[in-house]
């Protein structure tokens, strides 16, 4: 089976640069695709349509979505934006639609959650118990996500934004450094005790968040080094 992680990053960076102009201009269009997207994911695993379509569909089509691959890699580019020089062209093009990429990212993770959660959600609020250890503790990191997660996307909306203080928007935001940690705390969780079988995940999600850790540390201590000197010279005037 390929890397779900890898080929949906690809899917996200030729749907962010080739929808660009689209999504600014019609957010609220893909927003609703988005949703439809989600309750197609739970009528064809409610109604059994899992059973009689083809299995390639499954595989190929289906399984980015219901297996959070999609929205975890918008997540991803999300993220690398915050972490790489803004002032790059590509890098600019896709800031201009990076609040509209995390609320698409967080409906799809919704349907992610709905798909699973029917029956491990179930579980964990009503036999604990009888769940397997991985299975409980990456349920309950889902539970803490969600709970990070609806408050930035809510606050990603510009009506909602607008309504905001900026300092009250920038710590809220913060949360989602929290959120990005649990993601791949989450995707640890369950591959790490099939690690013959998923270690070419287990590495390719340990170098991509690895590699974010690594770039946004070093863009905060430029940033810190830039803006050290204008505040000494402030505090001298």
């Amino acid at each position: 089976m390929y890397l779900y992680i890898l080929v949906s990053i690809i899917l996200t960076l030729l749907f962010a640069f080739g929808c660009n102009t689209a999504i600014r201009k019609h957010a609220g269009s893909f927003y609703i695709l988005a949703a439809l997207i989600v309750l197609f994911e739970v009528i064809y695993y409610e109604t059994g349509l899992v059973d009689t379509t083809p299995e390639w569909i499954t595989s190929y089509i289906i399984n980015p979505f219901k297996r959070g691959a999609l929205s975890t890699a918008m997540f991803i580019v999300v993220m690398y934006m915050g972490a790489l020089n803004a002032k790059k062209p590509a890098i600019s093009k896709l800031m201009g639609i990076r609040g509209e990429l995390s609320i698409i990212a967080c409906i799809l993770t919704l349907g992610h959650n709905i798909v699973y959660g029917r029956h491990i959600f179930v579980n964990l609020f009503t036999n604990p118990a009888e769940m397997k250890p991985q299975a409980l503790i990456a349920s309950i990191i889902s539970i803490i996500m969600i709970a990070i997660m609806l408050p930035l996307m809510l606050t990603s909306f510009a009506a909602v934004r607008k309504r905001m203080s900026l300092a009250a928007w920038k710590s809220l935001q913060r949360w989602a450094y929290v959120f990005f940690a649990l993601i791949y705390a989450h995707v640890m969780v369950l591959f790490l005790p099939k690690f013959s079988e998923k270690y070419l995940d287990i590495i390719a999600y340990t170098f991509i968040f690895g590699a974010y850790a690594v770039l946004r540390v070093t863009k905060a201590v430029k940033t810190s080094k830039n803006t050290l000197p204008q505040r000494e010279y402030a505090g001298k005037a």
